[in-house]
């Protein structure tokens, strides 16, 4: 029987068996995406994982081949993954759906898992997300975009030159930065979603020249990373523009090697402690990344509130006090800051005043919320250091089997080192 791939297997520099093999994310299940899953399942990709947090809507009908009329009010991601599924021509893969915000509940262990990402996003806070990420695990992403009839794609390599935030402008941060509240960064509840206009022919054509990318990627074809390359639809014109490569940016910090702890994220601060105590001795210090919120207090009355969750799930709704005749706002009282340690002591901040109370005891209420509750994501990765500064990068292995299932427990393809 002649092979569904023969085609593509004429080409002198082709192998199956890469792209068989390749671990690939799809950050996006909208026009793009839709647009990207299909190419690759046409191609031969068997593993792939779809990271999306939104609902289908009526005006993605037109605009993606994976969704139907019935699939309104069902979560991207998973509908995506399913259809690509049924869409693959190789049938000994898996296709993955994570209904998670890219920003907050993906973590870095998944993108360690990766040959490359691809960003099908509309919105440059996911883009800056996945540089970021994917420059500290060291694996190359392609970022796509487009307006109106203009399509752009530009590869980033994991390991050097130039990366998205190299090029980033003040109106880009600021877009990043409005799904917080200005004061206290916490979400906001409600946004006018800024949709861009496009046509479904526009999406094709980038997504094509995403995938094309993703292909010389993995094969090891020569690419030019830190370029731009942008068709204009209205003119046929197709230029290439060179990014700036800044060797200050932020981005550019890369983790040290891995190493894989047998917990994962509905294990309890203080067993985690445990674990991290018997590696590298009494008095670790763990860099958790995130702000967990014990109390707020109103800047008016002083009514105080308890919270007891992660900064990035408190919404500025929530920041309103009802007691107050006009209106009033609360300020964040009382914090975790972003960093545990393991002889049971924790610094308390007072956010809205910027005192610090140092050496305040952690609680026992607080040992024992699990890394979950405290706002970390399935297979993150913590920074970990000793009573001497020494640093380790520390993955909550645990979790691969519930996040990738049986092809993410292989050796992954950055190496961190």
């Amino acid at each position: 029987m002649e092979s569904f791939f023969e085609r593509q297997e004429r080409l002198s520099w082709w192998r199956q068996e890469v792209l068989q093999s390749a671990r690939i994310m799809v950050v996006g299940a909208g026009a793009l995406g839709n647009e990207t899953l299909k190419n690759l399942a046409l191609l031969g990709a068997r593993r792939m994982l779809v990271v999306d947090q939104d609902d289908i809507s009526p005006s993605n009908l037109s605009r993606t081949v994976l969704f139907q009329p019935a699939d309104i009010g069902r979560r991207k991601a998973q509908v995506a993954a399913e259809r690509t599924q049924a869409l693959c021509r190789d049938t000994g893969g898996t296709v993955r759906a994570l209904d998670a915000d890219l920003v907050w509940d993906v973590g870095l262990g998944v993108f360690r898992r990766m040959d490359v990402i691809l960003g099908c996003v509309d919105n440059d806070e996911a883009r800056l997300a996945i540089n970021r990420a994917a420059r500290a695990v060291g694996v190359p992403w392609i970022n796509a975009g487009m307006h109106e009839l203009t399509g752009s794609v530009t590869s980033f390599s994991g390991e050097a030159g130039a990366c998205f935030e190299c090029a980033v402008t003040p109106d880009q941060v600021a877009d990043a930065q409005s799904r917080y509240d200005s004061c206290e960064q916490v979400r906001r509840r409600y946004m006018v979603e800024d949709r861009l206009p496009t046509i479904q022919v526009t999406s094709a054509l980038t997504s094509a020249l995403q995938v094309q990318e993703a292909l010389k990627v993995l094969h090891g074809e020569p690419v030019n990373f830190g370029v731009r390359y942008v068709y204009n639809g209205h003119t046929h014109g197709f230029h290439a523009i060179q990014l700036p490569y800044d060797p200050h940016c932020l981005a550019h910090g890369r983790l040290g090697p891995v190493m894989e702890l047998p917990v994962g994220v509905d294990t309890s601060l203080r067993q985690t402690l445990d674990v991290l105590e018997e590696r590298f001795g009494r008095g670790v210090t763990v860099h958790l990344g995130r702000r967990y919120i014990r109390r707020i207090a109103c800047r008016q009355c002083g009514r105080p509130l308890l919270v007891q969750r992660p900064a990035h799930r408190l919404y500025d709704d929530e920041l309103v006090c009802a007691d107050c005749p006009s209106p009033a706002v609360f300020a964040i009282s009382e914090a975790l800051p972003p960093v545990a340690t393991a002889d049971s002591y924790i610094e308390i901040i007072t956010c809205f005043t910027g005192d610090t109370f140092g050496g305040a005891p952690m609680t026992a209420e607080d040992e024992q919320r699990t890394l979950r509750q405290l706002g970390l994501p399935p297979l993150h990765i913590l920074m970990v250091e000793d009573q001497q500064g020494r640093r380790w990068s520390c993955e909550l292995t645990g979790d691969v089997a519930t996040v990738l299932g049986d092809w993410g427990a292989e050796t992954p393809a950055a190496s961190c080192g």
